[in-house]
């Protein structure tokens, strides 16, 4: 697994993901809830450090965490989605991110779950795991709406979304296009989507568990031979 990590300042890098945990919480009024985390390198890549999911202190949320790369096939995971890579444990996750120095024999380790990783800024949708790419770094385009809308000369769609939680988003299509983005005219938020290979064809449609079936001009929707896009990570705001 494959992060963008951003930082308060603005500045963002890729780093190898080795963990995920989150530790429950009880509010002054009662309720309760969680703080979720990941294992990942700092920005120099000399130590590993547990980075919240969302910036903390600010009146929205804003993702620190994109991941690119959903591949846990080394991950020992619990049913509810909580794990690490498989030679580590959650306790001595906690333990070693909190020692001044690292052991070096375990970073040299960590280091090679990144050998032979190429990070591809302009992913194209052929495959299952692609969808799942895209899904998790933009949150399956929750809050997501199109702030642009473009049909070039060349004859790809181009459109850009903006709203999404901690990034923007460019989006291409292309190859005997389809379209209708009447249905978000008055509404432009999406509150999930779908993204669907069938008959040599993408989907992209503003609801969640679509198929191509139930596709009308009722949803906005996407059709092309081609789709293809790029995350443009967002700015965080200055904490509150």
């Amino acid at each position: 697994m494959h992060a963008i990590i951003c930082q308060p300042n603005g500045h963002h890098y890729l780093s190898a993901v080795f963990g995920y945990y989150y530790q429950e919480y009880q509010r002054d009024d009662g309720l309760l809830c969680y703080r979720d985390y990941w294992i990942v390198w700092d920005a120099e890549q000399t130590r590993l450090m547990q980075w919240p999911t969302f910036q903390k202190g600010t009146e929205c949320l804003v993702k620190q965490v994109l991941v690119v790369d959903v591949d846990q096939s080394d991950w020992q995971l619990t049913e509810d989605g909580q794990g690490c890579v498989n030679f580590w444990q959650r306790d001595q996750w906690d333990a070693l991110t909190e020692q001044a120095t690292p052991d070096p024999a375990l970073l040299e380790r960590c280091r090679k779950l990144d050998e032979g990783y190429v990070y591809n800024p302009m992913p194209e949708i052929k495959t299952q795991q692609d969808i799942e790419n895209l899904n998790w770094a933009v949150n399956n385009f929750h809050d997501g709406y199109i702030v642009e809308e473009q049909l070039q000369a060349d004859g790809k769609l181009y459109l850009k979304f903006a709203g999404l939680w901690g990034c923007q988003l460019e989006v291409w299509f292309w190859g005997d296009l389809e379209y209708d983005t009447s249905a978000v005219q008055e509404n432009p938020y999406w509150f999930g989507s779908t993204t669907l290979l069938a008959d040599g064809f993408v989907y992209l449609v503003d609801d969640e568990y679509m198929t191509v079936a139930k596709i009308t001009s009722d949803y906005c929707y996407f059709k092309a031979r081609h789709m293809q896009y790029h995350l443009i990570p967002k700015e965080a705001p200055d904490v509150m």
